[in-house]
């Protein structure tokens, strides 16, 4: 039975078993704009999972979501990096479960140092006018 770490907003570890706790998983490629949210929106959790810290989609996924009116638990099952903590948690993501030897190379510690960090997206604000060097 593969085990999970669950790391919430705080970046706090809990272990838990894979196989009794996340049933009922989404993979993210498998959730479409706006024609499935509908159906999300009254579940009690919604468990999206993300085969790598680069793919983006759960952070506006999740975003989307809340802006939506989903109001339960909204959990992601993927090896994001304790950098993307503070990106989770503003897009509304309650916990992210990793799995115990990603846990073992991002301890918690590193997880913990990133909570509260103020960062959502890359990209520049459009109220800030470009520089010469990037017009």
């Amino acid at each position: 039975m593969s085990r999970l770490i669950c790391v919430d907003q705080d970046g706090r570890f809990a272990t838990r078993s894979a196989v009794d706790s996340l049933s009922g998983t989404l993979h993210v490629s498998a959730v479409a704009p706006q024609e499935q949210w509908v159906e999300l929106l009254d579940q009690p959790v919604v468990r999206l999972k993300v085969d790598a810290f680069s793919d983006g989609r759960v952070f506006s996924i999740g975003r989307q979501l809340r802006l939506n009116g989903f109001r339960g638990r909204l959990e992601v099952i993927g090896d994001l990096l304790p950098d993307q903590l503070p990106m989770a948690v503003a897009a509304g993501i309650d916990v992210v479960w990793i799995s115990l030897e990603h846990a073992d190379r991002c301890d918690e510690s590193q997880w913990r140092q990133k909570r509260g960090k103020a960062r959502f997206g890359y990209q520049q604000s459009a109220n800030r006018p470009l520089s010469a060097s990037t017009a």
